[in-house]
């Protein structure tokens, strides 16, 4: 049987009509799933969003709380965190899975990509308590710490306080500097207490990794700290000058910590701004308790009875005429902390330190006389 030559195109052209009718088809169903596997990554990537601010809220109300958070379904994204005029915004990267947050001091990495997040709030206390401030990082973020001698107590106490759900290690040599390997994890930051590591060059796996995942953090004095980067095979100073750490060195001092777990300056200069917007707040409620206090002594004072009239005038002294007293210190850290806040720099916060210190001393002579009322 023979066809003819016009049969022959029109079979021709039935298999070409059935071939981009089959690739229509098939187009069609790939878009579908392809919709409906970025709609789930989506609906993942919002449910971990409100997971975080659930957590973060959480974290205010139970301090020193520490959450492992199993994010394995979006480890193919990277999470973002970035402060901005004291504002935290976060999210997944290439997504509109995002959150902002004007409250809480965040200290992390700018990008995570894992499988577990971790997030720990530890108190911010100077001297009372001011807010709780949170560290986000990741399991394969990893932190290496070294001081000379490598007994540093500091190194001791940050062990034991992160334990186990941190991806954290000692370095005791320089020589062991040298063989860190950078292995499986996203990002490496030094946390080096001698400033030596810095002057040296990279380990040899480090410098082949990417620079935007290898930095460092290196304290200069008790209360000092410069970031550094990582530029090939050496280390670049990203602050101009060293950063001071706004606290009263109390244990578990939680603005060390959070320079140790902010990626860098900017990062952590705008979340501490949101901790001393907080604390005028708080400052400016034991201002009213002060003078409730001081009214109260003032007129045990006109009393009759020796003892209460002669407790009212002990009481009263560290509330208005001993140096340091409560209610010029407490004025004192009012106007620093409106100048602070407004401040782009970090100069005019140094000033808190000693502010905060003749409150914290003024209200430990008020709680060692017993049978005044403290502040706090």
């Amino acid at each position: 049987m023979t066809f003819t030559k016009k049969a022959q195109l029109e079979l021709g052209f039935n298999w070409i009509y059935m071939l981009l009718a089959g690739g229509v088809i098939l187009l069609f169903f790939v878009g579908i799933v392809v919709k409906e596997k970025f709609k789930a990554e989506e609906n993942l990537g919002q449910d971990l969003i409100r997971t975080m601010e659930s957590l973060f809220t959480g974290a205010q109300v139970s301090e020193k709380t520490k959450n492992v958070i199993d994010i394995g379904g979006l480890a193919d994204f990277t999470l973002y965190f970035d402060c901005e005029d004291q504002v935290t915004t976060y999210g997944l990267k290439e997504t509109s899975a995002r959150a902002e947050n004007t409250i809480d001091p965040i200290f992390s990495p700018k990008e995570i990509k894992a499988t577990k997040m971790i997030a720990w709030s530890l108190p911010y206390n100077f001297p009372y308590k001011v807010a709780d401030m949170l560290f986000v990082t990741s399991s394969n973020t990893k932190y290496y710490l070294y001081s000379s001698p490598a007994t540093d107590p500091f190194i001791k106490e940050f062990l034991t306080a992160t334990g186990t759900e941190f991806n954290r290690q000692q370095l005791n040599t320089e020589q062991e500097y040298q063989t860190i390997d950078h292995g499986s994890n996203f990002q490496i930051r030094i946390v080096d207490f001698t400033g030596q590591l810095v002057k040296k060059p990279l380990p040899p796996s480090l410098q082949k990794f990417d620079n935007a995942r290898v930095s460092a953090i290196v304290f200069t004095g008790k209360n000092m700290f410069d970031y550094y980067q990582k530029q090939g095979n050496t280390w670049t100073k990203k602050t101009i000058v060293p950063l001071r750490i706004i606290s009263l060195s109390d244990e578990r001092d939680a603005a060390k910590y959070a320079a140790i777990f902010a990626e860098d300056k900017e990062m952590y200069r705008c979340s501490m701004k949101k901790a001393f917007t907080r604390m005028k707040y708080v400052t400016d409620i034991y201002q009213s308790k002060a003078n409730t206090v001081i009214e109260h002594y003032s007129q045990d004072k006109t009393k009759s009875d020796e003892f209460t009239k002669s407790t009212a005038s002990d009481c009263l002294g560290y509330y208005t005429q001993n140096e340091p007293n409560i209610k010029s210190s407490l004025d004192s850290l009012s106007n620093i902390l409106t100048g602070c806040i407004k401040d782009p720099s970090f100069s005019v916060c140094e000033g808190l330190i000693d502010a905060a210190d003749k409150v914290k001393k003024a209200n430990q002579g008020l709680s060692e006389h017993g049978d005044c009322i403290p502040l706090y």
